[in-house]
């Protein structure tokens, strides 16, 4: 049977001041519950421990013996608390953490970078996949996405919102229709993200809700960007897959006066209470990265 730590902590100090007054005294507790705890403690052990008279109290062979073991759990108790405060003031261990494909390229890897700098003592394991993955199921500690979670026993911290746009590469542009409506985009080609089979675009207070023609999909935001750069069609990218390609010109806006919906990009996590140092200090690292807030999202 289990025994309270708080008992044989008790014991011991009975044992160490050698009454059930001072050890009373001690622990800020009335003589009659340290009594009749060290009487459970013996009743659930089935042997006695102190033999008691008015005057004095000893331990008997049997409570000499226990005294030993009761010694050595505290001073382990001791011991890994002190372990745990080393472990709030320098976070160390293994965090799991995974993120879609687009975001991991880009954003996570930037801020990995930097969380490293900051906490080398933690290590991380990242996977880097378009598919959603079960937290809890899978293991891992934190994840970054897109939109709020669906899952209402996650946590989800909202990090920051992330435009989208349209884009071609010029070539393309250059060989076929102007686009002026997004209607026309129906007889183009378009490659398109599984999750976004539908894209939404607005021009003040006018909405539009494209239906595409299914002809090149992908689950994969780098790849629909490198088709695009290639000229295989127009596309619809976050903010942060752009950071350099319009400035290189290989991509360029396309109907830029529609907007496109963008999302909002979240910290995702399984528990707000009792978390690992380590993830502790990724979540508030991750809520203060200003790279992301200030110059991915816009």
């Amino acid at each position: 049977m289990f025994k309270s730590l708080q008992d044989m902590a008790l014991f011991a100090l009975v044992a160490e001041c050698g009454s059930f007054t001072a050890a009373a005294r001690r622990a800020g507790l009335p003589k009659s519950s340290v009594s009749q705890r060290i009487s459970q403690l013996e009743n659930s052990l089935g042997i006695r421990l102190l033999n008691r008279t008015t005057r004095t109290l000893n331990l008997t062979f049997a409570g000499e013996h226990y005294l030993v073991h009761c010694r050595e759990m505290l001073t382990a108790s001791e011991r890994a608390d002190h372990a745990i405060q080393r472990l709030r003031q320098n976070p160390s261990g293994r965090l799991r953490i995974t993120s879609p494909a687009g975001i991991g390229a880009t954003l996570l890897a930037r801020m990995n970078a930097r969380f490293q700098e900051a906490y080398p003592d933690v290590m991380l394991e990242v996977s880097v996949s378009d598919d959603i993955r079960d937290l809890v199921l899978e293991g891992f500690d934190v994840a970054l996405r897109t939109g709020k979670p669906q899952d209402s026993s996650l946590i989800g911290r909202l990090i920051g919102h992330c435009p989208r746009h349209l884009l071609a590469a010029p070539g393309y542009l250059a060989q076929h229709p102007a686009l002026t409506h997004p209607g026309q985009l129906a007889s183009h080609r378009c490659i398109t993200h599984r999750a976004w089979a539908e894209w939404v675009l607005h021009r003040e207070q006018e909405y539009y809700r494209c239906i595409l023609p299914r002809q090149h999909l992908t689950d994969n935001l780098l790849y629909a960007r490198e088709c695009a750069v290639a000229g295989a069609g127009v596309t619809l990218l976050p903010s942060f897959l752009l950071e350099d390609t319009l400035e290189r010109g290989v991509l360029v806006p396309v109907l830029e006066q529609w907007q496109a919906e963008g999302n909002d990009l979240y910290l995702v996590y399984p528990s707000r209470k009792l978390n690992s140092p380590a993830l502790a200090s990724y979540i508030d690292f991750a809520m203060a990265f200003r790279d992301i807030k200030d110059f991915y999202l816009g």
